[in-house]
Formats: structure tokens, C-alpha cells, sequence
């Protein structure tokens, strides 16, 4: 008898089980059906007279990228020294009320250019008035601003263009503390997406979805995206259910039918 019912009981189960499986079988995960375009790595997509670009695509995540142009800024103070053609510069703005020029004048690196000439002394010296020398090796002097060579000047004035730092750059504005250069300097921009993000382009939002591991697709239905995910997840809690109504099935049915089988004792 016991065993008789504990076949019952299993048999039950095991319906359970094969039926939970056979929903499982014949469902089907709501479909990613958002309208919209589709692009691979290298596309090319115009908005807002931008080239965007897909840079990238796979696993469920991509790149866009674009070129943006700034205006870049830089200044050059009064009386500074600044790097210019291939040497150091001394800045000299133009001594006016409203002054519009500057001059760079060439610095001197005075221990180098002394210990590079055998005939004088590796230092300079300086006379009670504060005048500095350099002294030769048979004892006669010469005062410094003789000595060295004469330094290479050029004089700059408002939208002048300059070459600096590997970039043409030009010549904003000049006061009394300086001058300012100004250029144009190209940058790249990327915008990651994954699954479900929603990115602006062009000034318009976007949600990313990826059908396979090449494709992206942006749509502006946002909306759209959203109620099929929420379809997904709950398409998904309830293909959960039916897993754990299987394997409860056949844990039940195999701990009766090991119960059933066990020896009795007369």
C-alpha cells in the first residue's frame, strides 16, 4: 500500500515536472522590436551638421565618436621667459597706455657659452656699479651685453600670427600684464552605450540595444525600450518559476521513490 501511493505521488510529480518543461519549451522571450537604425563598427551617422562615428562594437557595448573644435588659450606675461623657436625668449610688452605689441628678445645661456670659449673665465663678475664682465685669460675684461652676441628679436602686434609650442597661433590681445594667444585645437570625443543606455547625439536622445555582437541599434523610442524590458524581466522571473517547479518536482518525486524502496522491517 505504501508503496502504491508513493508511485501515485510520483507520478504526479513527475507530471509536474514535464509539464513546467513543456511551457518552458514553447515559450518565447518578448522580441527587442523598437524601431530604429542599425550601424557596425566604421558607420557614419550625420546629426546637427556632426559626423558621428562608431568606433567600436561588440559584447554588448560600443563607442560613438566625434571631432569637436575649441577655441585654446595660452598667455605670454610681461617680462617672462618663454620658450620660442627652438630657444628661450624674453617678453617685453610695448611700453604705451594701451599697448597692442610685445617683443620677444633672445635669452643667452651665459655659463654654456662661457665654457664653450677657452679664452675667458667660466663665470661672470660684477664691478661696484653692478655692471657684469667676463674676464679673459690675459687679464682684460669686457662687460657682458658686449660680449655676448647680439640676440635675435621680433616684435608681435594684435592678430599676428606666431608660431608656438608646434601650433600657429595667433595674437588675441596685448596689455600691460602680457599677451594672449589664441588657436583652434581639434579633439576627439567618444560616448560609451551599453545594453539600455540612453545617449544624446546631435541633441537627441538615443537608447542603445545591441541584436548581435556587431550591430548597435539607436532608437529615439525610449518608451518603447523600456516596456519590453520590463516584459523581458518578467518573462524571465517567470521561466525561474517553472525551473524551480521542475527541480522541486524531481527532488520530491526521487525522495519518494527512494522512501518507497527502503526495506521494512517485519
Amino acid at each position: 500500500m505504501q508503496r502504491r501511493w508513493a508511485a501515485i505521488y510520483l507520478a504526479f510529480f513527475l507530471v509536474m515536472a514535464a509539464s513546467a518543461y513543456s511551457v518552458m519549451a514553447v515559450a518565447e522571450e518578448p522580441a527587442m522590436d523598437i524601431e530604429g537604425d542599425t550601424y557596425q563598427q566604421g558607420d557614419t551617422l550625420e546629426a546637427e551638421g556632426t559626423t558621428y562615428t562608431v568606433a567600436e562594437v561588440g559584447d554588448g557595448e560600443g563607442t560613438v565618436e566625434y571631432n569637436t573644435t575649441e577655441t585654446q588659450q595660452t598667455e605670454f606675461a610681461n617680462n617672462s621667459v618663454v620658450e620660442y623657436g627652438g630657444g628661450e625668449y624674453n617678453v617685453t610688452v610695448e611700453s604705451a597706455e594701451e599697448p597692442d605689441s610685445f617683443t620677444l628678445t633672445e635669452e643667452f645661456d651665459v655659463e654654456s657659452i662661457l665654457q664653450n670659449d677657452s679664452q675667458v673665465d667660466n663665470q661672470t663678475y660684477e664691478r661696484e656699479d653692478g655692471t657684469e664682465f667676463v674676464r679673459y685669460k690675459d687679464g682684460s675684461t669686457e662687460p657682458l651685453d658686449e660680449y655676448l652676441p647680439e640676440p635675435n628679436q621680433e616684435q608681435f602686434s594684435t592678430g599676428d600670427s606666431i608660431e608656438h609650442d608646434g601650433t600657429t597661433k595667433t595674437v588675441d590681445s596685448v596689455s600691460a600684464s602680457g599677451a594672449v594667444l589664441t588657436w583652434e585645437e581639434t579633439t576627439t570625443v567618444s560616448i560609451g552605450m551599453e545594453e539600455g543606455d540612453v545617449v544624446e547625439i546631435g541633441g537627441t536622445e538615443y537608447v542603445a540595444t545591441f541584436p548581435d555582437d556587431s550591430t548597435v541599434l539607436l532608437s529615439t523610442d525610449i518608451e518603447g525600450y523600456e516596456q519590453v524590458s520590463e516584459n523581458r524581466e518578467y518573462f524571465d522571473k517567470r521561466i525561474s518559476g517553472l525551473n524551480y517547479v521542475i527541480l522541486f518536482s524531481l527532488g520530491a518525486g526521487f525522495l519518494l521513490a527512494a522512501t518507497a524502496l527502503m526495506p521494512r522491517r517485519e
